[in-house]
């Protein structure tokens, strides 16, 4: 992922340029990618602020000098206009409360023909039309802190709005492993579904095992039903700042 992060800013040896990562978490891609390229700039900002301080403390370890790192929120920063010439974000836009802000800041501090990369989860059309899906959909997603998954087609309307252009969409949901990006998402219905059956398991004492599995079968319709690796896509978009 590291190197196809590196390929798609158009990252080369030699090559000056300062990059934003959006989210970085520890700072794992960026401190990938000082290493591998480092005539470059690279500077990682995320709210975490303990994230942040391991972030420093392992690139001190690792005597990097071309990048640092800022506790702060991506979506209203504090960087001056055009100051960079790449920016990345790496399954972290989802965890926004709002998505346009994000695009809009992005827009803001890249230089004219910047490039941004987005990695993360997207519905590749409209978000579920039935309100029990949707609702199903927005319980799981806050247990992992998530406010919401949003279309392509919005995250595109959102670039097209911010002065984006030569908008590419690649989907890489079949060249990765399921439970890469989903894994923690069923992870979090199994554990509502686990606590319905138990709720219901406990209602039913007294019957037969035949009737428990009945619910328990049930629960598991019920994720089935909801089809989340169906209704959602893991996408790289990469665009253009006019």
């Amino acid at each position: 992922m590291n190197i196809y992060i590196g390929r798609l800013l158009g990252l080369g040896t030699g090559q000056t340029c300062h990059v934003l990562e959006a989210g970085c978490g520890i700072g794992a891609t960026s401190r990938y990618l000082a290493k591998k390229y480092p005539s470059c700039h690279f500077t990682g900002i995320s709210l975490g602020t303990e994230e942040i301080e391991l972030a420093k403390k392992i690139q001190k370890e690792q005597h990097l000098t071309n990048i640092e790192f800022i506790s702060g929120n991506y979506n209203n920063t504090e960087f001056k206009d055009h100051s960079f010439d790449r920016v990345f974000a790496l399954e972290s836009i989802v965890y926004a409360v709002n998505k346009k802000d994000v695009i809009n800041e992005v827009s803001r501090i890249l230089k004219p023909n910047g490039k941004c990369v987005i990695i993360d989860g997207f519905f590749p059309k409209n978000q579920p039309s039935s309100t029990f899906l949707k609702n199903a959909y927005m319980l799981t997603l806050s247990k992992r802190s998530i406010p919401g998954v949003i279309s392509l087609q919005e995250i595109q309307s959102y670039l097209k709005s911010a002065g984006f252009t030569d908008i590419i969409i690649h989907d890489l949901s079949k060249n990765i492993s399921k439970h890469y990006f989903f894994g923690g998402f069923f992870a979090s219905l199994k554990g509502l579904l686990s606590a319905e059956v138990k709720r219901l398991s406990n209602k039913v004492k007294g019957k037969t095992n035949e009737d428990t599995d009945k619910i328990i079968g049930g629960a598991g319709f019920l994720e089935m039903l909801l089809g989340i690796t169906k209704n959602l896509g893991y996408y790289t978009i990469v665009a253009t700042k006019k």
